[in-house]
């Protein structure tokens, strides 16, 4: 006798395997992007960026508000709101606060690519976006050939 084995898929055990495969594929596929860093430029022993004060406009309702970020050839050493009015104290108080607390995790880490640890996502995205687009103007060019 041979021992041959006759195994019978029925068409639902077909569907039900190809969804579980490709529910595994795209889990890996997001891990695989939320865990590989974004967006990393490397450079060389020259400087990081070009020294200065680089500013980022956010318009609330017409009335710009400016995150500002100093700089120095290597180093992030500050950011900070400027122009802020009374009235986006009043109409947008949680902006101080959550740039004061982006601001620490930004220094500590010397990027804007992080993700930050906050109850208010969508006010610290706003600032965080500020952040990066600030600290673009602030990079110096890379003059390797890649």
């Amino acid at each position: 006798m041979s021992g041959a084995k006759i195994f019978v898929l029925h068409k639902k055990d077909l569907i039900r395997i190809g969804a579980i495969a490709l529910a595994a594929i795209v889990l890996l596929v997001v891990a695989l992007v939320l865990l590989l860093p974004g967006r990393s430029v490397e450079r060389g022993p020259e400087s990081r960026f070009i020294p200065g004060t680089y500013s980022s406009t956010i318009l609330l309702y017409g009335e710009p508000l400016h995150v500002r970020v100093t700089v120095s050839e290597n180093d992030i050493l500050s950011v900070f709101l400027s122009d802020m009015t009374e009235n986006h104290r009043v109409f947008y108080p949680l902006f101080e606060p959550r740039l004061a607390d982006l601001a620490v995790e930004v220094l500590r880490y010397q990027s804007a690519f992080i993700t930050p640890q906050t109850d208010y996502p969508v006010t610290t995205g706003i600032l965080q976006n500020a952040v990066i687009s600030a600290l673009e103007m602030a990079y110096a060019p890379c003059c390797c050939d890649s």
